[in-house]
């Protein structure tokens, strides 16, 4: 797997909507369209919940984005990512799960993303 993440033609796609039966198909058209030096990875749950997070945030409406809450969110997704490296060693990943949880909830406070949420909770 290290070899496929250290090439220079390295694309990433995300799909929806489609059956597992889908990833065969794929793998045989990269393979067919890269004249077998193309490979397809499905990466596990918790790195696509961090890609899925990264292309949320860079798609969100600029005006929905203060400074605040993109270095909030910048410290949430690198919480993440340290919690995927620390999956082995429980003491310190729910330490990081904590710490990720927290940041979350000043995330959704700054943010004016949710601006409407707290103010439905208000009334």
């Amino acid at each position: 797997m290290a070899e496929i993440l250290e090439r220079d033609d390295l694309s990433l796609y995300v799909v929806a909507g489609v059956p597992r039966s889908f990833q065969k198909k794929l793998r045989g058209f990269v393979e067919q369209e890269a004249k077998a030096d193309g490979e397809v990875l499905q990466v596990d749950h918790e790195l696509s919940e961090w890609m899925l997070a990264q292309l949320r945030d860079e798609k969100r409406p600029r005006g929905r984005r203060t400074p605040a809450s993109r270095a909030l969110w910048r410290a949430y997704s690198a919480l993440s990512a340290a919690r995927y490296y620390l999956a082995d060693e429980s003491e310190e990943e729910d330490e990081v799960r904590r710490l990720r949880a927290r940041v979350e909830e000043l995330w959704r406070e700054v943010s004016p993303m949710f601006a409407e949420e707290g103010e439905e909770q208000e009334t």
